[in-house]
């Protein structure tokens, strides 16, 4: 939150509604240098010293004075209010969809969502990036997969398996997508 008010400073909600999706890409982004470069594994341990490194640059910005959070939350309550509440009721909303039908193949029309699922499934299983091919043994994705490697950082930092994590990934992008157009439509008409 404190990097995020910092770096949207002159918006009217101080890139609060940002600070979800910021997080969540900048602990990604870190995660990701660290095993492509081969100086870390991927593993929980360099989920949290990237994790660590996020804290301490926001705890710089509050002790440095360049960014007050009591101040915000006492002046924007009301967006606070508004945006997690949109967040919430974005998140259950597509939850309870994915619950009605959370098999991750579609009987008639199929799909990409085993490719989904074993692109994920092996950025999680993998020590560095690029992630081993799940398709061709002994090779290495050649495709786009930060996207997966997001969802990834979560469930390693979470524990949770992959079959799971995917259905709780798609409401989860459902609803920062969510806030991130209502804080777009927020800042447009409250400036």
């Amino acid at each position: 939150l404190p990097i995020s008010m910092f770096l949207f400073r002159s918006l009217p909600d101080m890139g609060y509604l940002l600070a979800k999706p910021l997080g969540i890409l900048m602990c990604a982004y870190i995660t990701w240098i660290l095993a492509s470069l081969r100086w870390m594994q991927f593993s929980v341990s360099t989920i949290l010293i990237s994790t660590v490194f996020i804290s301490l640059v926001s705890l710089f910005l509050i002790y440095s004075g360049q960014v007050n959070l009591a101040k915000f939350f006492k002046k924007r309550t009301h967006v606070i209010i508004l945006g997690e509440s949109i967040f919430i009721l974005s998140f259950l909303f597509f939850l309870i969809i994915r619950a009605a039908n959370p098999d991750l193949w579609h009987p008639f029309n199929g799909g990409e969502k085993p490719m989904d699922l074993a692109y994920l499934t092996a950025i999680v299983r993998s020590p560095y990036m690029p992630p081993y091919d799940p398709w061709f043994a002994g090779g290495y994705i050649n495709y786009y997969y930060f996207g997966q490697f997001i969802v990834a950082v979560l469930i390693k930092a979470t524990g949770i398996i992959p079959e799971i994590a995917y259905n709780l990934a798609v409401p989860l992008f459902f609803a920062l997508t969510n806030v991130a157009t209502f804080s777009i439509i927020y800042n447009l008409t409250k400036g």
